[in-house]
């Protein structure tokens, strides 16, 4: 009988800990801090990138339904965009004739025309939400957690598809985004942004990913929804450069 009893206790042991040891018990989601440092680790060699941005689809109608400050991106049929972290963005691309300048850098953000001399600079210290960084064109990087809070979300059908969801709060404002990461190599695959109660305003999906110059990994197709499911706009990245020594005076 006492041999029986260990027995029976050593399969118990034993099951249990290929439960924790396999990822199947409850409690074992990935933490932030983990979520963090695997971040930090994989971008450790990223200072800056730049890109052209070149919208391949536009639907007016369902793009009326987007954020006004998100659609405005698409007014451009073709964009240059540079990023250095930690906080330092520039898009500038053509309306007609005229050159645009869109800066964020800290937490001012700038738009600029010189062609009309028009300029108009704001600080949103106490609204850091209506900035855009590295998330805003779809990389991961330790700039994620600038602003936010973090928190990994257990997820079992995000598990089954191998990403980790991710849910994105302000100190200010009751919105909320919610992001998806490849559990492996950490790209953007999927972003909604939400109401505190859940509703939906709209939504991103990522594709075609590539690790540029061996030191991250970014998506090269954008594909942006409304609401309702319908398709308001598609973006291709091409002509990326990584680590080319981007001055902080072109963000000035």
């Amino acid at each position: 009988m006492f041999y029986r009893s260990i027995l029976i206790l050593y399969v118990v042991l034993s099951a249990a800990a290929w439960l924790f040891s396999s990822g199947h018990c409850a409690g074992n989601v990935l933490s932030e801090a983990d979520l963090k440092q695997r971040i930090e680790q994989a971008t450790s060699g990223f200072k800056d990138i730049s890109f052209l941005g070149t919208v391949t689809y536009k639907n007016k109608k369902a793009m009326t339904k987007i954020e006004s400050n998100y659609a405005r991106l698409y007014d451009f049929q073709s964009a240059r965009v540079y990023y250095k972290e930690p906080d330092k963005l520039r898009i500038e691309g053509k309306l007609g004739m005229v050159k645009f300048e869109y800066i964020c850098t800290g937490t001012l953000k700038i738009v600029r025309a010189p062609a009309i001399r028009f300029t108009n600079r704001k600080d949103y210290s106490d609204d850091p939400a209506k900035l855009q960084d590295a998330l805003d064109i779809g990389l991961v990087t330790p700039s994620l957690w600038r602003h936010r809070r973090i928190e990994v979300v257990e997820d079992a059908e995000a598990a089954s598809n191998g990403e980790i969801k991710v849910r994105l709060r302000w100190p200010k404002g009751d919105v909320v985004h919610i992001i998806w990461l490849d559990a492996k190599d950490l790209w953007l695959k999927r972003f909604e942004k939400r109401t505190a109660d859940g509703t939906l305003l709209f939504r991103v999906t990522y594709s075609n990913p590539r690790k540029v110059g061996d030191v991250i990994w970014m998506p090269t197709t954008i594909d942006v929804y409304a609401a309702d499911g319908e398709k308001a706009g598609s973006t291709v990245y091409s002509d990326i450069k990584v680590n080319t020594g981007l001055a902080d005076s072109l963000f000035e």
